[in-house]
């Protein structure tokens, strides 16, 4: 089973990532607060967030031309398949080349789905 319990260190400060796009953009936090539907104090605000609504990080990740959610994929994956080399004991080596399933056939670890 998968570990569900949030770690803590590999979690997504999404409010600082918004903080260096934004300073990457030529927005003054004027304009970048008007075209996100708030005032300076809130942007601030969002700034020291660990979590965001989706509609407005949606909102966000168009103004400032960077695609904020790819970041929630890849902590995912990572998670995924670190799970996967603690449960079937896979090398890392394996799992970075991409190769689980040819590695769980040569070691006949490979299960059908129907068996999983």
């Amino acid at each position: 089973m998968l570990n569900e319990k949030p770690d803590t260190e590999s979690k997504v400060q999404i409010g600082q990532l918004i903080k260096e796009q934004f300073l990457q953009s030529e927005l003054s936090i004027e304009k970048f607060a008007s075209a996100i539907g708030c005032n300076r104090d809130n942007v601030y605000d969002i700034f020291r967030r660990e979590r965001i609504n989706t509609d407005q990080l949606l909102k966000i990740s168009k103004i400032l031309k960077f695609d904020f959610f790819k970041t929630y994929s890849e902590q995912i994956n990572n998670e995924v398949m670190t799970q996967i080399h603690i449960i079937i004991n896979i090398p890392k080596e394996e799992m970075e080349k991409g190769n689980i399933c040819e590695y769980c056939k040569r070691n006949n670890n490979h299960k059908a789905k129907s068996e999983i």
